[in-house]
């Protein structure tokens, strides 16, 4: 046998060596336990995070959509103002110049009109003349027409007809 394998006896320097081993035994173990923790840790915390931003991720892309959707309808809305804008425009324009040109005919119409007042009585006046002679003629023919009536009723028929007078004439 040889003299290693035979059984120590245990001193006190071996009670410390063996106490010291112990120790390093024990902090050896304490360091692989904490690394473990440490290790097992981390994978949680990492797959927390991952959550969180798979979740986060959903979120921000759910929100995303939602804003496109929104800005797509506000486009809609701007181009369909922007297009009633320019009919208004195109419609005001028209309205302009229809006014323009109602302006333009109604002051043509009151520069011949105020042409009509001066040149009136110049043209009135010939009128007013062929008038009178008119009136004239029409009260002479009235007066023979009473004379005749006058003449023949004494001489005929005192009801002769109006018909009767005029052809007398």
């Amino acid at each position: 046998m040889r003299k290693s394998d035979r059984p120590r006896k245990l001193t006190a320097k071996g009670m410390e060596n063996l106490s010291g081993n112990v120790g390093i035994v024990m902090q050896a173990l304490i360091r692989e336990v904490r690394d473990e923790t440490m290790k097992q840790m981390a994978k949680a915390q990492q797959e927390t995070v991952k959550e969180i931003t798979t979740s986060h991720e959903r979120i921000i892309e759910t929100l995303l959509n939602a804003w496109k959707k929104e800005q797509q309808a506000l486009k809609q809305m701007i181009e369909g103002q922007e297009k009633a804008i320019r009919q208004l425009q195109q419609d005001i324009q028209g309205i302009q110049a229809q006014a323009a040109q109602e302006r333009k005919l109604m002051q043509e119409q009151i520069d011949e009109l105020k042409r009509m007042q001066q040149h009136a009585p110049r043209d009135i006046e010939p009128l007013q003349v062929q008038a009178s002679e008119e009136i004239k003629r029409i009260h002479e023919k009235l007066d023979i027409m009473a004379q005749h009536a006058v003449a023949g009723s004494a001489r005929t028929n005192p009801r002769q007809s109006f018909a009767d007078i005029a052809r007398d004439l």
